[in-house]
């Protein structure tokens, strides 16, 4: 991994600027994928969609801000965690794009995986009030078009909606060997009534 010049991102309600990282090349080493659609790759680290201003405190999506190079690298990608996630999408309240609630949906649900619901991660029981939460997004993502079949059954089994997943995976015509061994997993893990996500 090579960092290049950093990118100022300016903050759209009070235009401080904040110093994020870009990168000159990077690689897939060491990367993990995991069933709730999160991948982590410490040689190709990206920066957050979603900034919190250092200012002011506002978030704001990182696309939507004017942008300039900086002079030095950094390393900062200003990752949020699930409690600055939720206050994000109480301050974006309905008036967000469907792409931009999209992205806010999946990072708030691997803040909450990260937390609470991670196979081999050192987590800890949700709170009801926690996954009454969670369980709202997961709601909002399996009724999104977009979403393919494989996925909806993941959502619903994290919700542990376990008699759906059959169902859907049941509908499927999979070609590819990976996706079909995803779908198998995906199919055994609400089988046993495991709603953790895994690493796949």
């Amino acid at each position: 991994m090579i960092p290049g010049n950093s990118e100022l991102l300016k903050c759209p309600f009070c235009g401080e600027e904040k110093e994020v990282l870009t990168l000159l090349s990077g690689n897939t080493c060491n990367g993990q994928q995991w069933s709730d659609m999160k991948s982590i790759y410490p040689m190709l680290p990206k920066v957050s969609p979603i900034q919190k201003c250092p200012s002011c405190g506002k978030y704001y999506f990182t696309k939507d801000a004017e942008k300039r190079q900086g002079k030095a690298y950094s390393l900062e990608k200003g990752d949020l965690t699930y409690t600055q996630l939720k206050e994000a999408a109480v301050q974006f309240g309905d008036e967000i794009s469907k792409e931009d609630r999209f992205v806010l949906d999946l990072l708030l649900l691997w803040a909450y995986n990260d937390l609470y619901n991670r196979e081999d991660v050192n987590i800890t029981d949700a709170p009801a009030e926690e996954k009454a939460y969670i369980d709202t997004v997961l709601d909002r993502l399996v009724e999104r078009e977009d979403i393919d079949n494989i996925m909806k059954a993941e959502f619903y089994r994290e919700m542990g909606l376990f008699v759906y997943v059959p169902l859907l995976i049941s509908q499927l015509n999979i070609e590819d060997p990976f996706l079909r061994d995803v779908a198998k997993r995906i199919h055994d893990y609400a089988k046993c009534k495991k709603s953790i996500a895994f690493k796949i």
